[in-house]
């Protein structure tokens, strides 16, 4: 490993952390992983990959968190309008400038609260990924905030919402996708196989009715699946 850039930020340091091996690169904030970016700018984890899948049939899409800009990257190169919102500006830089994010994605230097608060644009698919060092999914994901999120999405469309979980029965992504379903929207919870180093949910709220075979086909190894708000 090496480190290739530092900059000061929000949380802490960020600092970009190459691969030798591979060329991959991580996007390190706070002394924690928030990317890590295949060497040409595809994702090098999972749990984007998965994303991209949920959000990839859509026209344009709205992310909220930006990180190394690997889901906007993907996402851009198949096609899709993509606008990237992130309170901390400093991340579009980075993603353009060491993690191969293109320059024909839209990003906006803003709170995401405040950004769906306030937007007039109703979009297709939306991809939630943020976090960091001390951050609290259900402050920021706080009811009103997720209505805001709902009234931005187009009917037929999707919400992927990723969250880093801190023990295999964390109660966050379950609390967050009830919030999520009292919207009116059919929600789905794409789990990480536990035995990993480090375990993810994906939750799905969704505007369309979906076939669990066809979501499954979608995620691959590693993932189980389950209807929530029933």
């Amino acid at each position: 490993m090496r480190v290739i850039a530092r900059f000061a930020g929000p949380n802490g340091e960020i600092a970009v952390v190459e691969e030798l091996a591979t060329g991959a690169r991580f996007y390190r904030e706070g002394g924690v992983d928030q990317s890590r970016v295949l060497a040409g700018g595809e994702a090098g984890v999972d749990y984007i990959r998965l994303m991209a899948a949920l959000l990839g049939d859509g026209g344009d899409v709205l992310l909220l968190g930006c990180g190394g800009g690997a889901l906007a990257t993907m996402l851009h190169r198949r096609g899709r309008s993509v606008t990237v919102v992130d309170v901390n500006p400093v991340s579009f830089q980075l993603s353009r400038t060491f993690f191969w994010m293109p320059h024909g994605i839209e990003c906006v230097g803003a709170d995401m609260r405040a950004f769906v608060r306030s937007e007039a644009r109703a979009f297709a698919a939306i991809g939630i990924d943020v976090g960091g060092p001390c951050f609290s999914y259900e402050e920021v994901l706080e009811p009103a905030t997720v209505a805001h999120v709902r009234r931005v999405l187009r009917n037929g469309g999707r919400i992927a919402i990723n969250i880093s979980c801190e023990a295999p029965d964390d109660p966050a992504p379950g609390r967050i996708a009830d919030r999520f379903a009292a919207e009116g929207l059919e929600v789905w919870l794409f789990q990480e196989d536990t035995r990993l180093s480090q375990a993810n949910a994906v939750i799905l709220a969704s505007a369309r009715v979906e076939a669990p075979s066809a979501l499954l086909a979608l995620a691959g190894e590693h993932w189980s699946l389950a209807r929530l708000g029933l």
